[in-house]
C-alpha cells in the first residue's frame, strides 16, 4: 500500500468514471489524472511512488484495484489491461510477445474516441493497423506530426490542442487481420480460421507477419524487411480453409520459383523463409504445398503429403515388388538416367511410375520364356546376353530364378512369332535338333538361333510334335563334321580337363567363361583348352569332393569341413548348377597330407598310350588317383569301368537295361560285340537283363587285345546299327 493510503488520502480526485470495454489500467490511469486536472499521469506516478518513467502495467493495475472500485470495474481493468509474466502479455485470455506490443507512445482510432473518449487495449498492438469497427487507420501522430505520449491525460484532444475525436458511421471489416483479433479477444463475434484458431494470438502475429513478407516479396534468401502491411496480407493468405492456404503457396512458388530449385528441396525453395519458427499448422500447409510443386523429403512428419514425384521404394510398395530389384530395373530400362544426380535418380513423376509399373508387368521369368521359346533356360539366358533379346539383371521380381533375370514378355512373344515364321528348306534326309547339332559343331543353341533368324543357316523341316526352337530339324549332310584327327600336344579335349579335375563337361566350360583356363584354336579350327593353362590350374587348384574319404565328411558336411580345418574355397560365386569346392592344392595337403598317388598299377601308362592310339575318343586321365576311374567316350554316350587290382587292371562293362540307348545298341549287335570281345569274360550268356563283361590287362598283349576291343565298342556307339524301331 502507497503512502497516500497509508496517510488516509486517497490518490485521485474522482474514481466514478467507468472504465469502458478493453480499457487497461494504464489508459484508465490517465483518465483519472485527467479528472484531476493534473498535467502529467508521469508526474503523478512518480508522486504515487510508481515509475512513471517506465511504464509498469503491474504496477499501475494494483494501485488501480486498491480503489473503492465495484469488482466488475475491477475486473474489467484486470481483463484488458496486458500484464507481463515473463514470457508473454497477457489480454483478456491471450497472450502476446514483447514485441507485439508498444505503451509508451499512444496509438488512437478517431473515430472509436468520438464514441467514447478513452483508451483501448487492442490499440497496443503492433500489427494492429486498421480500425475493423470503421475501416480507418489506427493513427499515432497529431495533424502536425507529434506522438502523444501514454502518460497525457486527455484522450479528447492532444497536447498542441487538437481534438482527436472524428465521429464517423461504422463500417464494419468482418474479413480483415483486426477483426480477428478482436474476435479472439472477445470483442466481436468470432471469425473462423481453421489454419489459426488453434494458435495462440502471439503465435498467430508471427504467422500472419512471416507469410505476409513472404508473398509480399520475390524469392531471396535474405530475410526482407517488415513493412506495416505484411500482417493483413499474411492474413488474407492464411484466413481460408486449409486447401485454400496450400493454393496461395502454390501460387507464389509458382510465380516466384523455377522447377529446377523446386526439385533441389524445401528449404531451398522457401529461401529464408524456412527458417522463421511457424506454428505448425502453419508449416504442414506450406510443406503440402510444396509437395504438390517440388521435391520434397520423407521426413517423419507423421503427416500426408500429396507429393507430385514418387521414391522408388513408394513405387515397389504400391506395385509389390522389391525395391533394390525395382531400382535396377529402372536404372536398365531407362527410366531414371545413369548421370542424373542423386535426387533425380531417387525420384520418380506419376508417369515415369506408372511407366516403371507397365514394364515390371510385362516381365517374366527365364523359365516362362523358356517354355514360350521351346528351349532350354541355358539358350535364353545366352540370347540375353548376346543381345538378341532384352533382359533386366538383378530384378528380384521372380525370385532366385534365373539370378534374378527377367524378360519383357511382350517382345519374348514377338521373338516366338519370327521362330514360328522361320521357313523350311523341306530336305528329306537325316536330321538333327538343335541340341544335337550344337554339340556337333561346337556352338551354343542360342548361336544357332541367332545364325538361323539371320539368314546363315537353314532349318530343315519343323517337328509339329515340338514347338518353337525345340522343333527345329537341321539336315545331317549339311553340317556334317570332318573326321576328328588325334588333340594336338598343346590342346586338351574339355571332356578330357573335366575327367582329369573331377568335374562336369559344364565346370569347365563355366571356368573358360571365367578366364579362368585359357582356350586355343586347333588346325582343325576347332577351339580347344590351351594344355598348359589347363595344367597351371589343375596344378593349383583341387576339387575337394573327390577327397571326402581323406576329409572324413559326407558331400552336405564339405562346406563345413573345410572351414574346420581352414581350407579356404576359391571362385565359390561361379554360376554352377551344383556346388563346386575349388581349393588350393597346397591348402588340401597341409590339412590332409600329399595327394600325389603311387598306387596306379604298373600297366597304367602302356595302356592310357595304346589306348589314345587305337581309339583317343576314350578320356583317361594321366593318373587314377588311388581310385577307380570311369573312361567316357569323348560324347559321354558311353563309358567303360576301369579298376584297380594290384599290378593289374581290370577292364569292366556293364550294360544295363534300364539304360535304353545303350541296352538298345547292345541287344541289336551284342552277338557281334561278344564276338569282337571274346577276350571277355560274360556274366551272362544272353541278353534279358543286364550283363556284365570284365577283362583283366596284366600283358602288353592284353592292352593292345583292350584297346581293340573298346575301339570296336566305340565304333557301335558312333554308328548303331540294326535298332529297333519305336
Amino acid at each position: 500500500m502507497n503512502l497516500s493510503i497509508r496517510q488516509g488520502r486517497l490518490p485521485f480526485a474522482s474514481w466514478q468514471t467507468k472504465p469502458g470495454e478493453g480499457e487497461p489500467a494504464h489508459g484508465y490511469f490517465a483518465r483519472l489524472v485527467g479528472e484531476g486536472y493534473q498535467a502529467s499521469a508521469r508526474v503523478h506516478a512518480n508522486e504515487m511512488e510508481l515509475n512513471g518513467r517506465n511504464i509498469v502495467l503491474r504496477e499501475i493495475l494494483n494501485e488501480l484495484l486498491l480503489l473503492p472500485l465495484p469488482e466488475d470495474r475491477k475486473q474489467s481493468l484486470v481483463r484488458w489491461t496486458p500484464v507481463w509474466d515473463g514470457k508473454f502479455h497477457c489480454l483478456a485470455g491471450e497472450t502476446l510477445r514483447k514485441r507485439q506490443v508498444s505503451f509508451y507512445n499512444r496509438r488512437f482510432c478517431r473515430a472509436c474516441l468520438a464514441e467514447g473518449p478513452y483508451h483501448q487495449s487492442w490499440w497496443d498492438i503492433v500489427d494492429f493497423r486498421i480500425c475493423p469497427l470503421h475501416s480507418v487507420r489506427i493513427e499515432h501522430e497529431t495533424a502536425a506530426g507529434d506522438r502523444i505520449k501514454w502518460w497525457f491525460p486527455s484522450l479528447e484532444s492532444a497536447p498542441d490542442g487538437e481534438y482527436l475525436a472524428r465521429p464517423q458511421p461504422r463500417a464494419e471489416e468482418l474479413d480483415g487481420f483486426e477483426w480477428y483479433v478482436l474476435s479472439r479477444l472477445g470483442v466481436v463475434a468470432r471469425a473462423e480460421c481453421p489454419i489459426l484458431d488453434s494458435a495462440p494470438l502471439h503465435e498467430v502475429i508471427d504467422a500472419c507477419a512471416m507469410v505476409g513478407r513472404l508473398v509480399s516479396n520475390p524469392w531471396t534468401t535474405k530475410t526482407p524487411r517488415a513493412a506495416p502491411g505484411h500482417c493483413r496480407r499474411g492474413f488474407e493468405t492464411l484466413r481460408g480453409s486449409a486447401t485454400d492456404v496450400e493454393a496461395a503457396f502454390v501460387h507464389w512458388l509458382e510465380e516466384h520459383v523455377s522447377q529446377d530449385e523446386r526439385n533441389r528441396g524445401v528449404k531451398n525453395a522457401y529461401g529464408w523463409f524456412r527458417r522463421a519458427a511457424l506454428w505448425s499448422d502453419v508449416d504442414i500447409a506450406s510443406r503440402r504445398a510444396f509437395a504438390s510443386v517440388g521435391r520434397i523429403g520423407r521426413q517423419n512428419l507423421k503427416i500426408e503429403l500429396p507429393h507430385q514425384e514418387f521414391t522408388i521404394k513408394e513405387a515397389a510398395g504400391e506395385f509389390g515388388a522389391d525395391v533394390r530389384g525395382l531400382r535396377r530395373l529402372a536404372q536398365q530400362a531407362g527410366l531414371v538416367p545413369k548421370d542424373a544426380t542423386a535426387a533425380s535418380r531417387a525420384f520418380l513423376s506419376r508417369e515415369r511410375v506408372d511407366e516403371l509399373h507397365a514394364v515390371a508387368r510385362d516381365l517374366i521369368s527365364v523359365s516362362d520364356a523358356a517354355s514360350r521359346l521351346g528351349c532350354s533356360q541355358q539358350c535364353v539366358r545366352k540370347l540375353a546376353k548376346s543381345g538378341a533379346i532384352s533382359a533386366f539383371n538383378n530384378t528380384r521380381l521372380f525370385g532366385a530364378a534365373g539370378h534374378g533375370l527377367a524378360l519383357r514378355g511382350s517382345e519374348i512373344d514377338s521373338f516366338a512369332q519370327s521362330i514360328r515364321d522361320v521357313t523350311c528348306t523341306d530336305g528329306s534326309g537325316q536330321v538333327h535338333r538343335i541340341g544335337y547339332l550344337a554339340r556337333q559343331i561346337g556352338w551354343t543353341d542360342a548361336q544357332i538361333v541367332e545364325a538361323v533368324l539371320a539368314g546363315k543357316m537353314s532349318v530343315c523341316r519343323v517337328d509339329r510334335r515340338r514347338k518353337g526352337i525345340s522343333a527345329w530339324q537341321f539336315e545331317a549332310v549339311v553340317h556334317k563334321k570332318p573326321f576328328r584327327r588325334q588333340v594336338g600336344d598343346r590342346e586338351i579335349r574339355r571332356i578330357e580337363a573335366a575327367e582329369l579335375m573331377g568335374y562336369q563337361p559344364e565346370v569347365v566350360t563355366i571356368l573358360v567363361d571365367a578366364n579362368l583356363i585359357k582356350t586355343r584354336k586347333g588346325e582343325d579350327g576347332r577351339v580347344y583348352l590351351d594344355r598348359d593353362s589347363f595344367e597351371a590350374f589343375h596344378r593349383k587348384y583341387v576339387n575337394a569332393k573327390l577327397y571326402l574319404d581323406r576329409l572324413g565328411c559326407r558331400e552336405d558336411q564339405l562346406e563345413a569341413r573345410l572351414l574346420e580345418l581352414g581350407i579356404l574355397r576359391r571362385h565359390a560365386r561361379l554360376p554352377t548348377r551344383n556346388k563346386v569346392y575349388i581349393v588350393e592344392r597346397k591348402s588340401m595337403e597341409r590339412a590332409i597330407g600329399s595327394l600325389a598317388h603311387g598306387g596306379d598299377p604298373a600297366i597304367w601308362p602302356r595302356f592310357r598310350e595304346e589306348l589314345a592310339n587305337v581309339c583317343p575318343s576314350f578320356v583317361l586321365p594321366a593318373s587314377m588317383g588311388g581310385r577307380d576311374v570311369k573312361a567316357y567316350t569323348a560324347t559321354r554316350v558311353t563309358y567303360v569301368e576301369l579298376l584297380r587290382d594290384g599290378r593289374d587292371l581290370i577292364v569292366r562293362k556293364t550294360f544295363r537295361k534300364g539304360a535304353h540307348r545303350e541296352w538298345a545298341v547292345f541287344v541289336a549287335n551284342q552277338w557281334q560285340i561278344r564276338e569282337e570281345w571274346s577276350v571277355f569274360t560274360w556274366s551272362k550268356k544272353t541278353a534279358r537283363e543286364s550283363v556284365t563283361a570284365e577283362f583283366r590287362i596284366s600283358t602288353d598283349w592284353d592292352v593292345e587285345a583292350a584297346a581293340v576291343a573298346l575301339r570296336s565298342l566305340y565304333m557301335h556307339f558312333k554308328n548303331p546299327r540294326k535298332l529297333p524301331k519305336r
